[in-house]
């Protein structure tokens, strides 16, 4: 099996880790990871990594995330979703389209939020969400979340309005928290009733594959189609193609001098002369002027 990346659409349901298992056993590999934990409410897409490509998550998981979110308001749950229970409910028909866009323009940017209480944010060595299982609750303190863009696509006035919203952030922004907030915003609860991640850096759920589809295609001998090789898995960074004597430097740990125009501190994906990723490399400023330091190398000296 070809190893790089699979665009998958998660089902509501399952957990990312129960749609990683499904892959694995359908592509028969074992080193098999993903980018991004979706909540088992949520569906969308999961970028499953495949083999040597794992070693590509940091970056992967950095990737801008953009979700649709549908916020009900006037009914508050323990789980900020609809997975939990109601803790109270009150009339939202005060609440205007007009108060609900304040209210995402106000949570747009770079804030300090508390991640909710279920959630997999490690707290004295435990889950949040095991804490709160318990009925207990933890001291957590507010984590930096940045959203580049809060829009409303739609209102639905009445008791229990609802606004459907897209959102694109950056990772480890808990939109479930976001739907808290927004509630307060307007002066009721609120929580998030409907989550769908649309996109994933470049990849969108247009391309997604279901697990269905996917053994489908085991099944036809076609599971290679479905795969992104790694050399497209990071189209949002600059492409680098090395000579052989470079690449062979970059095996090796050695950092070459930067030999086109990119700009000091951008990590770039670096191509071997057939097109294969080499590996990431961070463009750094030395005495000498600018060089190329690999980060992560995929690719051996023997493989060049």
């Amino acid at each position: 099996m070809a190893e790089g990346l699979l665009n998958m659409l998660k089902p509501p349901g399952i957990t990312s880790h129960d749609l990683v298992d499904e892959v694995r056993r359908t592509v028969g590999m074992r080193r098999v990871g993903h980018t991004g934990t979706l909540d088992p409410a949520a569906a969308g897409v999961v970028m499953v990594m495949l083999g040597t490509t794992t070693r590509l998550s940091e970056w992967l998981t950095s990737a801008t995330k953009v979700y649709r979110a549908e916020i009900t308001f006037g009914v508050r749950t323990d789980t900020l979703d609809s997975e939990g229970q109601v803790l109270s409910r009150e009339d939202a028909s005060q609440v205007t389209a007009d108060q609900v866009e304040a209210g995402l323009s106000a949570l747009t940017g770079e804030m300090q939020i508390v991640p909710p209480m279920y959630s997999a944010v490690h707290f004295d060595g435990e889950r949040l969400y095991e804490i709160a299982r318990r009925g207990e609750q933890a001291d957590v303190k507010p984590r930096p979340m940045t959203v580049m863009r809060f829009e409303l696509l739609h209102f639905t006035p009445g008791p229990e309005a609802t606004a459907l919203t897209e959102i694109a952030c950056a990772k480890g922004t808990y939109v479930r928290s976001l739907a808290e907030l927004l509630g307060e915003h307007v002066g009721c609860g609120a929580h998030l009733s409907l989550l769908v991640r649309t996109r994933v850096g470049s990849h969108a759920i247009a391309d997604a594959y279901t697990p269905a589809e996917l053994a489908g295609l085991a099944v036809a001998g076609s599971l290679p189609e479905a795969v992104i090789p790694p050399s497209a898995a990071l189209p949002e960074c600059a492409q680098l193609t090395a000579s052989p004597e470079v690449a062979l430097m970059l095996t090796s740990g050695a950092a070459p001098p930067l030999w086109e125009e990119i700009a000091e501190g951008q990590f770039v994906s670096v191509l071997t002369p057939d097109g294969r990723l080499l590996g990431m490399c961070e463009i750094v400023r030395t005495a000498d002027g600018l060089v190329v330091q690999p980060r992560r190398i995929l690719i051996g000296s023997d493989d060049l």
